[in-house]
């Protein structure tokens, strides 16, 4: 039987540690530190990473922001991408810090001295298996976030991958070729799936996403690497190709596949936003018009349809009448019941409206977050926050196969059972569904990696799609009845960029830490290298896989 270590602070992670020892061992020396368990560090870091990179600061204020998802009521600043630097410099540390948990997974099940120990927790091939699945999702979306990066292999002896190396003296890394990283990572998920035994178990307790499940872990390497190996094709096509028919049996085939990591109802090991919300008591965020206005089918390849998601993605205008008091909105308290008939009340699409994305704050706020809808299921305490699931994968196949009609039809049956939509509603949706092609695909892969901004942004960035994103320099909203100023009905508000060098299109990527000049100027000198030289580390800079 699998059991789920809590996962409140690494303080209580060592109090478990030292109190799972036998008692009755008394030949060890009660002044030697003492080795912690590995579920205790997979726990510890399949949380730290969704609490770390789900959170309202580093998807919040960039990625959910940037791939026009939400919106803010207030501090616009960074929905017109100035981001918040010195935030975005502590997220970027604190997410290698989760990394040296998984590192120390593989060190522990490699060591003569521990390794015969670790075992206990599940096979030792197995652990260390998981442990780089899940480094190298990390690294995949770090590499397409800033491109050249400090990198650590487990697999390589690349001289340039010197990350998580500061035990070995190297406190300084290089920023690595981004093309090497991502050909390793690829390389890393292969020789990952490929250990892993799936008639022993992964982990005997500690992994909130498969519950120790090995074939599954296996099945997440493999439909990582289709993930990874299109994202580089245009780029990179021999290189992808390989990848894929090394891995092409192994994907994920069904909802039960889905890699989910579902947090707790106690406040202290909420979801991210749900702490955000109803800990924290802050409505910043709010639903973005052109994300709302495709899901109400007023634009877009699939206009004159709502979808139905709008219903679990969103909160109706009924929950903002609350909007004071916190809590009150924000827990999830929205999401439609079996017997709700979706389309009319509460649930009426008339309730469901976006901020315009891209306004001043000065305009925002006078429409005010009690005017649009705020976001409803990810809210919730429990929310289960994806590393990939199978819809994703499913869009992946219809692309890769020219896209193919069945793959985008179970894409989005998949994305809907995942988020709760009735069969019926399911049906009725799939049956107005244009055909397959590449913007019908695209756009539907869009919609269903609804809170994985980074993978959503890095999608736009390699395909162009969605179209419906309102660009730098383009009308965002027209104020038809004066919502802002009844001297000014009829004006038209505009999506002005607040980056010199992004003025028609979303952000290339995010600059490098910006204290890294002064921590690691060595390092940071060859990553500035690395993009193309002097004046490169800056939000226009595309990387080397984005072609579009």
């Amino acid at each position: 039987m699998i059991r789920t270590i809590k996962y409140t602070a690494i303080a209580s992670l060592l109090f478990f540690a030292s109190c799972s020892e036998k008692l009755t061992e008394t030949n060890e020396n009660p002044n030697a530190p003492t080795t912690v368990p590995t579920p205790s560090l997979l726990i510890n870091a399949q949380y730290r990473l969704v609490d770390d990179i789900r959170d309202e600061w580093y998807s919040g204020r960039q990625a959910l922001l940037w791939s026009q998802y939400w919106s803010q009521a207030n501090y616009t600043e960074e929905d017109r991408y100035q981001y918040r630097e010195n935030s975005n410099a502590s997220s970027f540390k604190v997410i290698y810090s989760d990394l040296m948990d998984l590192k120390t997974i593989i060190e522990l099940n490699t060591d003569p001295a521990t390794k015969d120990k670790m075992s206990a927790y599940g096979n030792n091939d197995n652990q260390i298996a998981v442990a780089r699945i899940l480094k190298s999702w990390t690294f995949m979306l770090l590499t397409e976030t800033y491109g050249p990066i400090p990198y650590e292999s487990h697999g390589s002896n690349d001289p340039t991958f010197q990350a998580l190396q500061a035990k070995e003296g190297i406190v300084n890394p290089v920023y690595a070729d981004p093309k090497d990283i991502y050909v390793d990572i690829l390389k890393e998920l292969r020789e990952s799936a490929d250990m892993i035994k799936e008639s022993e178990v992964a982990f005997t307790e500690g992994d909130n996403i498969y519950q120790g499940d090995a074939s599954k872990w296996k099945k997440l390497a493999n439909s990582l690497i289709l993930r990874g190996a299109m994202r580089i094709r245009d780029a990179a096509p021999d290189i992808a190709e390989a990848a894929i028919l090394a891995a092409k049996d192994g994907f994920m085939t069904s909802d039960a596949d889905n890699a989910l990591f579902h947090n707790e109802s106690t406040a202290a090991n909420a979801s991210p936003f749900y702490k955000a919300y109803a800990v924290n008591n802050r409505t910043d965020f709010t639903m973005a018009k052109p994300f709302m206005d495709l899901l109400r089918g007023d634009t877009g390849p699939f206009a004159g349809t709502v979808d139905p998601r709008i219903y679990y993605f969103a909160a109706p205008l009924d929950a903002t009448a609350t909007a004071a008091a916190g809590p009150a909105i924000s827990k999830g308290d929205y999401l439609p019941k079996a017997t709700d008939v979706l389309g009319a009340g509460t649930y009426s699409v008339d309730n469901y409206i976006g901020m315009p994305y891209g306004l001043e704050s000065e305009y925002t706020s006078k429409i005010g977050a009690t005017k649009v809808s705020l976001p409803n299921a990810p809210m919730q305490a429990t929310f289960g926050n994806p590393f990939m699931d199978y819809a994703e994968v499913c869009f992946l196949l219809s692309e890769y196969n020219g896209w193919s009609q069945p793959e985008y039809v179970e894409g989005v049956k998949a994305s809907m059972r995942r988020w709760g939509v009735q069969e019926t509603a399911i049906n009725s949706y799939v049956a107005t569904l244009p055909a397959a092609n590449e913007e019908n695909v695209l756009t539907q892969k869009y919609i269903a990696l609804y809170m994985q901004p980074y993978n959503a942004w890095a999608e736009y960035r390699r395909t162009g799609f969605p179209k419906t994103m309102v660009l730098p320099g383009e009308v965002s909203f027209v104020d038809t009845e004066g919502i802002i100023s009844a001297d000014n009905i009829g004006k038209s508000y505009y999506f002005e960029s607040l980056v010199s060098d992004v003025e028609d299109d979303l952000p290339a990527r995010v600059k490098f830490a910006n204290d890294e000049p002064l921590l690691n100027p060595s390092g940071y000198n060859s990553g500035v290298e690395e993009l193309g030289g002097e004046g490169s580390d800056k939000m226009s800079t595309k990387l080397w896989w984005d072609l579009n």
